[in-house]
C-alpha cells in the first residue's frame, strides 16, 4: 500500500472491543477506566508507523440500522449491550483519533461496514486498507482493496482476494451469497437448514449465485437439500439484502477530501497520555514532538 494516495480505515467498534478485552483492569489516576483507550491509543500509534496513508478514518456505527431491522426485527438482537466501563471510554478514544489527525466517520442509521463500503466506492482509484476481522467486509476485497487483520505482537495479516477464496471457498464477489446461505450467528441471521460452509461453497462454485441455484434446483441430487433450498427462497433473498453492504453515501457525506489525514497534535496527545497515566507512551510521543521541531534531513 503506497502512502502517498492511500486510505486507511479502522472498523472502530471491532477494534475497540478487541482492545477492551485484551487489556483488563487499567484505570487512570482518577479511577476512570482506561484499558480500551490505552489499547486504541497504542494501536493508532502503531498504524501510523506501519501503514503509511494520506487519508484515515476511525469508522463507527451510529444508531440502529433501520433498513435491516425492518427486514429482520431480530437482527443483532442477541448481542449483549456495551459494558458501561467501555461506553465511557468511547468519547476519549474518538478525541485521541482526532488529535492524531484522523476523521471519526459515522452517520445516523449507518453501520460502520456500510460507511466503509461507501468509502471504497468513492475511493477514486486510491488503495484502501481496512483494519478489521469482520468477515462481512470480505465482500469489498478486490485489487487495491485489502483487509488488514491485527495479530499478536504488532503483526498485521494482509487479506487479499486469494486469501478470501482460500478461507471461504468462494471469491469475494460471491461472499454475499455465501453468507446468505450459511447465515451468521453473530448477527442473528438464520441460514438455510442443512447448508453449512462446505455445501454453500460447492453450490456457488457449481451454479454461480443464489439466483443460479434457485433457477436450477432440479439438478441438485440430494432431495432434502433441494427441498430445503426451495422452501428457503424468501429467506435467501432477505438474507442477501441483510448481508450486502449499502453503497449510498449518507446525507452529510462530504467527499473523500474530508478524510484527508491532518497533522497530529502531539502536544495534546502528550497531555492526554499524561492525564490518563500512559507512561509507556510518553517517550514515543515526546520523540515525535522532537522530530516535528527538528526534522531530519533525508
Amino acid at each position: 500500500m503506497s502512502g502517498e494516495n492511500s486510505i486507511l480505515l479502522v472498523d472502530g467498534y471491532s477494534q475497540i472491543y478487541r482492545a477492551y478485552f485484551a487489556i483488563r483492569g487499567l484505570t487512570a489516576p482518577d479511577g476512570q477506566p482506561s484499558n480500551a483507550l490505552f489499547g486504541m491509543a497504542r494501536f493508532l500509534l502503531t498504524l501510523d508507523q506501519q501503514l503509511p496513508h494520506a487519508y484515515a478514518a476511525l469508522v463507527l456505527d451510529k444508531g440502529k440500522p433501520r433498513h435491516r431491522i425492518e427486514l429482520l426485527p431480530a437482527y443483532k438482537a442477541t448481542r449483549p449491550p456495551m459494558p458501561d466501563d467501555l461506553r465511557s471510554q468511547v468519547p476519549p478514544i474518538c478525541d485521541w483519533a482526532r488529535a492524531m489527525g484522523w476523521r471519526v466517520l459515522q452517520a445516523d442509521g449507518f453501520e460502520a461496514d456500510d460507511l466503509i463500503a461507501v468509502v471504497v466506492d468513492q475511493r477514486g482509484g486510491r488503495d484502501v486498507a481496512i483494519v478489521s476481522h469482520d468477515k462481512d467486509l470480505g465482500q469489498l476485497v478486490q485489487p487495491g482493496v485489502a483487509l488488514v487483520q491485527p495479530g499478536s505482537k504488532g503483526s498485521m495479516k494482509l487479506v487479499d482476494p486469494a486469501a478470501i477464496t482460500e478461507k471461504f471457498g468462494v471469491p469475494p464477489h460471491q461472499l454475499v451469497d455465501y453468507l446468505a446461505l450459511v447465515g451468521d450467528t453473530v448477527d442473528n441471521i438464520p441460514g438455510v437448514p442443512g447448508v453449512g460452509s462446505k455445501t454453500a461453497a460447492i453450490l456457488l462454485r457449481r451454479f454461480g449465485s443464489i439466483d443460479g441455484i434457485l433457477a436450477d434446483l432440479d439438478r441438485i441430487e440430494r432431495p432434502g437439500l433441494r427441498e430445503g433450498l426451495r422452501q428457503s427462497e424468501a429467506i435467501l433473498q432477505r438474507n442477501r439484502s441483510l448481508v450486502a453492504l449499502r453503497r449510498t453515501p449518507p446525507p452529510d457525506w462530504e467527499g473523500m477530501e474530508a478524510l484527508r489525514r491532518g497533522k497530529p497534535d502531539w502536544s495534546l496527545l502528550l497531555e492526554t497520555a499524561l492525564r490518563f497515566g500512559f507512561g509507556s507512551m510518553t517517550a514515543e510521543i515526546r520523540r515525535r514532538i522532537d522530530e516535528d521541531r527538528n526534522p531530519r534531513l533525508l
